[in-house]
């Protein structure tokens, strides 16, 4: 570990204790973020909420006994895109302190599982697995451990399979095109550009405005933009575009909207 770095572990909860707690009693952690839904977000059950929370209560209870600092993240674990996007920007945010991250992808369920391993995997970090010994056999046994019972530690670490993700430049729009998913313009994209001061786009905050940019400028820029970011977008399958009139109009395609998620730019609202 370099001086200065922290160990930082992204643990996603479901119905576990020991799967989550489990890996702490070997390995170090300075901060763990617990995700895990703690409101009924309008569709589920009190009951089912009252029971994460003891599960939440439980875990970050152990930890902090243990002095390691803990975050709670409420977050609907239903929703894929969701559980991507706090990810992402949990890793986002931590790698600008040349911080060290590892995700407990055994802690929750299947689908929040495959969430936290692509993740990682586009992040170029660590997740891992904990084996359970066997599944709890009785109530007590649940409330005590969660759904599985690990009497020794066996993790095992993934390796990671290198996932390409867009460059600066086209990861920028992705963003903008999943927050207005109703279509964008080839001008408003490049005025986006210019506004998020993307080099080579400065002279474009003005392209919507009449006359402030020469034709000749404005025919090459709408040209730079087609062959330097929306082809690739396009041929990855992210964008689609169609005439609309005299412009052509660029919407985000399903697997556009994932990647966006991938970023770590998107918005994420923080509750405990």
């Amino acid at each position: 570990m370099e001086l200065g770095e922290e160990i930082i572990h992204i643990v996603p909860l479901g119905h576990e204790i020991d799967r989550a707690v489990k890996p702490f009693a070997k390995y170090k952690a300075n901060k763990v973020y617990l995700l895990a839904v703690t409101e009924t977000f309008g569709k589920y059950k009190k009951e089912m909420i009252d029971k994460q929370k003891h599960y939440l209560n439980a875990v970050r209870t152990k930890l902090q006994s243990q002095g390691i600092i803990c975050e709670h993240r409420n977050i609907d674990m239903f929703d894929m895109l969701e559980v991507t996007k706090h990810i992402s920007d949990i890793i986002t945010q931590e790698k600008t302190k040349n911080n060290r991250i590892y995700i407990n992808i055994s802690s929750a369920g299947r689908l929040t599982a495959v969430a936290a391993t692509l993740t990682a995997m586009a992040h170029k970090v660590r997740a891992y697995y904990v084996s359970a010994d066997r599944y709890s056999e009785n109530a007590q046994e649940q409330k005590d451990h969660g759904l599985s019972y690990c009497e020794k530690l066996r993790l095992q670490f993934l390796e990671n399979i290198p996932i390409q993700l867009p460059t600066k430049n086209e990861m920028t729009l992705l963003v903008k095109l999943c927050t207005k998913q109703e279509g964008m313009n080839t001008s408003e994209l490049l005025k986006h550009l210019a506004d998020q001061k993307i080099p080579g786009y400065e002279e474009c905050v003005n392209i919507s405005v009449p006359g402030r940019v020469p034709r000749k400028a404005k025919i090459n820029y709408l040209m730079k933009l087609n062959k330097g970011i929306l082809n690739k977008l396009e041929t990855a399958g992210y964008i689609s575009r169609e005439r609309s009139g005299k412009y052509n109009m660029i919407r985000i395609t399903p697997s556009g909207i994932y990647i966006a998620h991938v970023s770590g730019k998107l918005p994420v609202t923080k509750a405990s």
